[in-house]
């Protein structure tokens, strides 16, 4: 019945989307484009009300909707069949589908990477409360200190459809990444003829690997049949710059080529290039995510427009529109997007006189940012005083990459821009984008962003999140570019460039085959915690409880599944990550005095906790399987809270407590 519920839930989504690109393909003649740009546009309108006034609850909004959707297929389905609607849903649907195997065989989210950090960020938004939404992680503060949109659009779905926290996390991922992948093959089949170069182009972008792909296996003899080094592959092309190359040579070759001596006290720099495909592997629904959908947007956008297909001017403005919200979607960003169009805007403004562009590109794109500024105003009112400081440094000659990891991760992009730059008889686009990114990569390697980070993670986040989008874009467009050139060999020698990278294709087979969970199929997301069923019982209790404060032990500073009872329950936590906290908030030591006090309390040391529990507002306190070890402090507590609190228990006879405190 969960497997129905699932698809009959999917159904209906898709059904929205489809009524959305059929309705704007009359103004935008490409369906991936129009059902892209419809979502981004019905989430921002939305983002720029609910500022004003929250909406709550949204599932009896859903019947309206579809049955719009539903109508306006069944009024135009003339003219859709003969565009090859169905087609065009089908590439859709092929790229969604991807992305949900990957949820249906790993769909819990716990404490690694960022999955569990997303998944704050959308229940943050899940109440449909006046924006900015109260921070379920630091309370009675407001969630107005990140770049959230796209987190804000999958609560919106949630929201919609009423769906649990974690339903919405494993169907938002494969529905954004789905649409990006839908743009990279808009734009392939703007300059690629044949299908199969085209499907090449898709094919690398979303089960791709990078330039390290081949030497991950060089450098490192793995083990057979190993589920370690089957893991280990799948993030050692992104990772490849100082951890993979470190950590997993043991190969002649791999010292020889990338372990060079390194002077003393200093530690090799981690530089990872985390692409599109890589995400699927990550599971995190990050930021970075919505940063590769708007670039492709845009480049699907530059597209049309440089194939003389749909109204120029709107297609400008619409490319303009992408640029500020890259400031709510991914900020580190928002630079290489307003450089890549801006720049894009210029190289054709120069031409237009010899290739007859409209003259009106630059107000149509300054109309377009303008409006998304506009609808953005609300949200970086708050966004913008909360920022901290990180501004852009220049590299040290120690932080450069060396040249052989640089060589082996950047292989590809250097081997297509040199190309695109050399070619005569490739299209004049070729070559803005081979100049454009490679400008691009130049400027990483020249300056970075000076966050909190330091010593080997000194450049991290910038290479992470630059180097990924330039990769994305140069996959996108310059691949495309020259698999649709007229000189043979440019065509092959790209399509063996891209082909090498989708060795990865073997590694993430590799992958699938070893590991076997437990959680499979269960898209709630919360199956490695609720197979035990205390733990199911208690998740359920809260989920169905009144709104209030809950607090959980926490392990460690961050990285701990202490705060899960919360998060699934969609109801604030007394304190979450404190290191995260600490970060996003700036200064803000009471994190760490709140911290300390939980742990006395879980240690069953705290003075005076009654009261102390009571000023913070905590209406629920779990005590859970890890916390049941310590019967003294449960004993001391269920003595002294009484008076304020009532204790629900969920564990079995016999066994030492576990359950909840709940205040009367």
């Amino acid at each position: 019945m969960t497997s129905i519920y699932y698809l009959l839930t999917l159904a209906l989504i898709l059904l929205h989307f489809a009524g959305v690109s059929a309705l704007l393909s009359r103004w935008i003649p490409s369906f991936h484009v129009a059902r892209a740009v419809g979502v981004l546009a019905v989430t921002l309108t939305c983002f720029f009300l609910e500022h004003f006034h929250g909406w709550g609850k949204l599932a009896w909004l859903w019947p309206f909707t579809a049955a719009a959707a539903g109508l306006v297929l069944w009024w135009d389905k003339a003219r859709l069949q003969e565009a090859r609607f169905i087609r065009s849903e089908a590439v859709f649907w092929v790229l969604v589908g991807y992305g949900l195997v990957w949820k249906w065989f790993f769909p819990s989210i716990f404490p690694t990477s960022e999955r569990v950090t997303d998944l704050f960020f959308i229940t943050n938004y899940l109440p449909g409360s006046t924006l900015p939404p109260l921070d379920h992680w630091f309370p009675p503060r407001s969630f107005d200190f990140y770049y959230a949109f796209q987190h804000y659009g999958a609560a919106l779905m949630g929201r919609m459809f009423d769906l649990s926290p974690g339903l919405t996390y494993n169907l938002a991922m494969p529905l954004l990444m789905g649409m990006t992948g839908a743009l990279a093959w808009d734009f392939a089949g703007r300059f690629v003829a044949h299908r199969n170069w085209r499907v090449l182009v898709v094919a690398a972008f979303i089960i791709g690997g990078t330039g390290a792909t081949p030497f991950v296996h060089l450098v490192h003899e793995a083990t057979a049949d190993s589920s370690g080094d089957a893991n280990n592959r799948m993030w050692g092309s992104a990772r490849f710059v100082g951890l993979y190359d470190r950590e997993q040579t043991n190969t002649r070759i791999g010292h020889d080529w990338f372990l060079q001596p390194i002077p003393d006290g200093f530690e090799r720099r981690e530089l990872p290039m985390e692409g599109f495909g890589y995400q699927y592997y990550v599971g995190d629904y990050h930021p970075p995510l919505g940063g590769f959908f708007l670039l492709a947007l845009a480049l699907a956008l530059i597209g049309m427009v440089e194939t003389g297909v749909g109204m120029a001017r709107l297609n400008t403005a619409l490319i303009g529109f992408t640029v500020p919200i890259t400031i709510a979607t991914n900020t580190w960003v928002f630079p290489l997007q307003f450089l890549l169009v801006g720049g894009w805007a210029a190289w054709r403004s120069r031409k237009k006189n010899e290739e007859g562009a409209p003259k009106g590109d630059w107000i149509a794109l300054i109309i377009g940012g303008v409006i998304a500024f506009l609808l953005l105003y609300p949200f970086l009112t708050g966004f913008t005083a909360k920022s901290l400081a990180t501004p852009i440094k220049f590299v040290s000659a120690l932080d450069h990459t060396p040249w052989q990891q640089f060589l082996a991760l950047h292989w590809p992009t250097l081997l297509m821009i040199a190309i695109g730059l050399t070619r005569r008889d490739t299209r004049k686009l070729t070559m803005y984008f081979a100049l454009g990114f490679g400008l691009l990569l130049v400027f990483t390697e020249l300056f970075y962003v000076k966050d909190p980070s330091g010593g080997r993670y000194e450049r991290t986040n910038s290479t992470m999140k630059w180097w990924g989008w330039i990769w994305c874009g140069v996959q996108i467009a310059l691949t495309s570019l020259l698999l649709g050139a007229k000189a043979k060999w440019v065509r092959w020698v790209t399509g063996i460039t891209v082909a090498v990278t989708l060795l990865y294709a073997v590694d993430v087979f590799n992958y699938f085959r070893v590991n076997d969970s437990s959680d499979r199929g269960q898209l709630h997301a919360s199956g490695i915690y609720t197979g035990d069923a205390t733990v199911r019982d208690m998740f359920r209790y809260l989920s169905a409880a009144p709104d209030g404060i809950v607090m959980e032990n926490l392990y460690a500073d961050a990285y701990t599944d202490g705060g899960i009872y919360a998060i699934f329950a969609v109801k604030p936590g007394l304190l979450g990550w404190p290191s995260h906290l600490t970060t996003w908030h700036g200064s803000a030591p009471e994190a760490y005095l709140t911290l300390n006090s939980i742990r006395s309390f879980y240690a069953g040391n705290l003075p005076d906790a009654r009261t102390w529990l009571l000023a913070n507002n905590v209406r629920y306190i779990v005590w859970n399987g890890k916390d049941a070890a310590n019967t003294a402090a449960w004993s001391k507590w269920a003595g002294e809270l009484g008076a304020s609190y009532g204790w629900q228990g969920f564990g079995p006879a016999g066994q030492p407590p576990v359950g909840i405190w709940v205040r009367r």
